[in-house]
């Protein structure tokens, strides 16, 4: 009687065990980082980190213009006039109420709130954010008042209204035509035992980017893996420069179409799932074309100034321009430590190994975190390296890449026949052929600034 009450005694307290230990686990999870199965919850930095630099241009001071001459096609409505345009940080607004009436969208504009209803949508508005139905962000542009009337960014009206604008450099216009990307195909799930991070690399409004064509591909690879729910990062060289092609393209200062076009598509990238981070400000020095170019190394611009001088450049950048940015990665990865030095005062993650050596994640201090590419690039449109190291299950390396955004394009075409964006993209790129091994092997991708201690 005695063995079967202590039999009963020892399966209570195993079974309660048992439970305990698992509600423990769960509660742990919330708190910890499983990284192939390695616990880095200490090696990951405090949330706390804040740069005590104030940017010196900010996008609430930079100027509104008028313009004109810019053609305009919403959905099946061509070549549409009169339209006010305003010009703000290279992005092109339109009233909001012309908008909503092409849309058959209601708008009710309150003192305290802006409500639009319409094709089974409510949409809230404030100055800088959106709730659309049970979603909500950030605007990309902003609401402007001028002369008492509403004007909103082209690119806020692609979140807004799921359209994908798609511009025609040659012909000084813009279309605004049905997007047919998908959405993610299951919830985004911020940690699990395997996880990776992709980085689109040199991406600058020169080069390939100044095509117009190109830039709506871009788009287009976007789509594709925010319909995968893929979470990204781009490394963003905001000052492009070409001396020999007699090209330096300063968005704070050229303002034109095709600088309009890229920041659209930079909001165009955030919205869907991408990170932007500074890869340098000009990645040059010299007669050095950017992307190609040293602008951080033991013999160019190795001085404590100087360097201040990069970051701060890139920084005010993307203030003016309310491009969010997340983290820095030096061009080339040449920084010295005098240089590191420096960087760390503005930024939490530099998006680089911390000498070289690291295969994984390093904390340098209590506040900063050094996120490395162990797995290389894409070399001449082969992604066998990256697609090998991926399905190579290593707890001690971290499963991270890069990949340029140029070798992609000639894998990708597009039409805009009836007012839709009709992709052709094959299945057999390197970008594809990476997605599939991601979700085969079953990674989850995050972002570098996930990798925090909550």
């Amino acid at each position: 009687m005695k063995r079967t009450i202590k039999f009963y005694v020892f399966c209570f307290l195993g079974i309660f065990l048992s439970i305990f230990i698992i509600y423990a686990i769960i509660n742990l999870r919330k708190n910890i980082i499983i990284i192939n199965k390695t616990i880095y919850s200490s090696s990951f930095p405090k949330s706390n980190f804040k740069s005590t630099y104030n940017s010196k241009i900010n996008f609430s001071d930079t100027p509104v213009a008028e313009i004109n001459g810019v053609n305009l096609n919403i959905l099946s409505e061509t070549n549409i006039a009169n339209v006010p345009m305003l010009l703000k940080s290279q992005r092109y607004y339109i009233p909001l109420s012309f908008i909503c009436d092409k849309l058959s969208y209601t708008l009710y504009v309150s003192v305290n709130e802006i409500l639009l209803y319409g094709n089974n949508n409510k949409i809230s508005l404030t100055k800088d954010c959106y709730y659309k139905n049970s979603n909500s962000g950030s605007l990309r542009g902003n609401l402007i008042k001028y002369n008492g009337t509403y004007y909103i960014s082209i690119s806020d009206i692609e979140q807004l209204f799921d359209l994908v604008a798609v511009f025609d450099f040659k012909n000084n216009s813009i279309s605004l035509i049905n997007s047919n990307v998908k959405a993610p195909e299951e919830p985004y799930i911020l940690y699990s035992d395997k996880i990776a991070l992709m980085r689109w690399e040199d991406f600058a409004c020169g080069g390939s980017n100044f095509t117009d064509t190109n830039q709506t591909k871009i788009k287009c690879m976007a789509d594709l893996l925010y319909s995968k729910g893929v979470k990204f990062h781009v490394s963003w060289i905001p000052r492009f420069k070409s001396p020999e092609d007699n090209i330096d393209n300063d968005l704070l200062k050229n303002n034109n179409i095709v600088n309009v076009g890229f920041v659209n598509l930079l909001d165009y990238l955030i919205n869907r799932g991408a990170k932007i981070g500074l890869h340098g400000y000009t990645h040059q020095h010299g007669n050095e074309e950017s992307g190609t170019g040293e602008e951080m190394s033991k013999d160019v611009n190795n001085t404590i100034p100087e360097t201040r001088s990069i970051v701060e450049n890139g920084i005010d950048t993307a203030s003016a321009l309310n491009i969010p940015i997340s983290y820095f990665e030096s061009p080339h990865y040449q920084k010295t430590q005098l240089q590191r030095k420096v960087i760390e005062d503005y930024f939490q993650y530099i998006y680089e190994s911390f000498d070289g050596s690291q295969s994984n994640i390093y904390k340098s201090d209590d506040y900063h975190l050094f996120v490395p590419t162990p797995l290389g690039y894409v070399h001449d449109s082969n992604p066998s390296s990256i697609i090998d190291g991926l399905n190579n299950y290593n707890p001690y390396i971290l499963h991270s890449f890069y990949y340029h955004p140029f070798v992609e394009l000639k894998y990708i075409n597009f039409d805009t026949t009836n007012n839709k964006l009709n992709v052709t993209y094959d299945e057999n790129s390197p970008l594809q052929q990476i997605v599939r091994t991601l979700k085969t092997d079953k990674y989850t991708m995050v972002h570098i600034d996930e990798l925090i201690n909550k």
